[in-house]
């Protein structure tokens, strides 16, 4: 589910430099007379763009951070050519706490969070009107899956959506017309996000989906610290077979 130690590794991996640097703009999208705060870190022949929501409780202060860049997975599919991966890629920050105490994730389900979801959808959908490809990790994949729920109509901008690492409850309860995938480390030892219920919730999508239902199995690695903000659970030991997987489901869903 991930908690502090996740917050802080989040805020301290992103004032580091990549291994090969890019330019991020720190974009605060307009919603109802406030902002949402977004790293944004762009391709110049990009074909889709990568709208990636973190676990943990979904702040981590990106706004306050001068030149950003992308860590963790989103490092991984940043350091891929353009001949390899050609995605722009989004950080979606949350000025307030999502929840994550006691495995409270209902903030995600709220129509407060869901309409800033589908605000930065439509502000980078309209910026560059290519196919979004939805992300979310751990408690991220709640918000993906509430956002299907409750707006399946927006299926018609995504490409495709990446369910990673994702919470026990996460569930789908809409018809699916659009590419997906199930990413999940086979010995996540987070009781939170177990791997029986990563294949439950790929068999249950794959039976509501006129298109392809994927699930990618990561394996190897190592655990550490806190298993639900570390170790396998956050692909420790796994990044690049991670970012292979996810490389080859965006190149394929792409048209």
């Amino acid at each position: 589910m991930g908690g502090i130690l996740l917050k802080r590794l989040f805020g301290f991996l992103l004032c580091l430099g990549a291994h090969a640097a890019l330019h991020a703009e720190v974009i605060a999208v307009p919603f109802l007379g406030d902002d949402i705060p977004t790293a944004y870190w762009s391709k110049p022949n990009a074909r889709a763009t990568l709208i990636f929501l973190p676990g943990g409780d979904g702040s981590f202060g990106i706004a306050s951070k001068t030149n950003p860049q992308p860590t963790w997975l989103l490092k991984t599919l940043s350091e891929k050519g353009d001949e390899e991966l050609a995605v722009d890629l989004v950080f979606l920050d949350s000025k307030t706490s999502l929840g994550w105490q006691n495995g409270n994730v209902e903030p995600r389900r709220g129509r407060a969070h869901l309409d800033r979801l589908a605000a930065v959808i439509d502000y980078y959908y309209q910026k560059k009107p290519q196919p979004i490809i939805l992300m979310g990790h751990s408690n991220g994949a709640i918000s993906v899956a509430e956002f299907l729920n409750q707006a399946p109509e927006s299926q018609a901008k995504l490409g495709g959506v990446i369910f990673s690492g994702g919470r026990n409850e996460t569930m789908v309860t809409a018809a699916l017309h659009v590419p997906v995938q199930v990413l999940h480390h086979k010995e996540d030892s987070n009781g939170w996000t177990r791997f029986d219920k990563a294949k439950a919730l790929y068999l249950d999508l794959k039976s509501k989906n006129s298109s392809s239902t994927e699930l990618a199995v990561v394996e190897g690695g190592f655990d550490e610290g806190n298993p639900a903000n570390s170790g396998r659970h956050m692909y420790a030991g796994s990044l690049a077979q991670a970012g292979e997987f996810v490389q080859r489901f965006i190149v394929k869903s792409l048209p």
